[in-house]
Parts: structure tokens; sequence; C-alpha cells
């Protein structure tokens, strides 16, 4: 995800104005090593997901509800499939399906295709991701905006402490570009 130095997420709901070429540039290389593409339903709406132009790559997105347009690119391109509970309604796109009443995110993630599993928000799944202990590294961008309306965090507290090691730190017009990797005791 991306933040400024004072911890905005976004602009008016939408995380774009907050980066720039230099950003837009990581966020498809880490596109390009993914095997699917995960996202919140809110963030797909916000930001007008459409499919994505690496061949073959899938968008999975996040929903209860199942309230989405489903005549949209994203979904009449084939791209999009919808992540649910067992509960939800049937649906006329690719679905995959975990939990009863709330999404199972380990669960999920497990019927995806394999590979790397890329988050792009919003804050709501990546509290849910981090809750369901799912995260193994989280690519965090800085931008030099500050400013704007402070929302939601990054991850949408509470969930339980866990230690991130710093494995690679880059700059680019004013970008910081930071990884981060789960620390596993033995």
């Amino acid at each position: 995800m991306i933040s400024t130095p004072d911890g905005v997420i976004d602009v008016n709901g939408r995380s774009r104005p907050l980066g720039g070429p230099a950003d837009q540039a990581r966020l498809i290389a880490l596109r390009g090593g993914a095997a699917v593409i995960l996202v919140g339903a809110g963030t797909a709406r916000t930001e007008n997901y459409g499919p994505p132009s690496k061949a073959g790559l899938r968008i999975a997105v996040v929903t209860k509800s199942c309230a989405l347009d489903f005549s949209s690119p994203l979904f009449s391109s084939g791209a999009g499939l919808v992540a649910t509970t067992v509960n939800a309604p049937a649906l006329s796109v690719d679905t995959v399906r975990a939990g009863d009443t709330d999404v199972d995110m380990a669960g999920i993630i497990a019927q995806l295709p394999h590979g790397i599993v890329h988050v792009e928000g919003g804050p709501m799944l990546n509290a849910a991701l981090l809750d369901a202990d799912c995260v193994d590294a989280i690519n965090l961008t800085m931008s030099p905006r500050v400013g704007g309306f402070r929302g939601p965090s990054l991850s949408q507290a509470p969930h339980a402490l866990r230690h991130f090691t710093c494995v690679s730190l880059t700059t680019d017009s004013d970008f910081v570009f930071a990884r981060y990797e789960k620390v596993t005791t033995a």
C-alpha cells in the first residue's frame, strides 16, 4: 500500500493521487510476479479496477455482500473472480468460498492459484489478512505528499503484534519503497 509520512492513505477515497510514475512502475513490477491479485470490494469499486495488463492474471475481489457490478470490464473480461463466504448467494462469475458468516481469508488463499498473492488493500482486507496471520511480506510505498484527510490506517488495528524485518529500502523520484518480511521463529 501507499501512505504519506503523516499517515494518509487516500485522497477523497482514492489512493492514486498519492502516487506517481515511480509508484506505478513499482506496482506493475510487483503485479508481474503475482499469480493472483487480492483486493477488497470497496477498493475495487473506488479505484475502478479493470482487467490486468498481464495476460492470465486474475483479480480476486473479497466481499461478504457480493454487491458488485458483474457487467464491469473486470468481470466481463473473465479476469475477475469473487472471494466470499459459503453462505453468499450463487453468482454468475468464478467464485472461491470459505467461512460461514465472515470470509475465511486462510481458506480463500488456499483456493487461489499457487504462487504469490499480491494484495492491493484496502485497510479492512489488510486487517483481515493480518488477523488470519496470512501476511508474509509487506510492500509499503511512502509518498512524498503530506496532508489531506486522515482516515483509516494501513491495517485497521486491532490485530496481534507481529514482527517484520526490513529487507529492502529504495528511493525513486522522492518515493520510498520498503519491503518487510515476516520474522519466523523456529
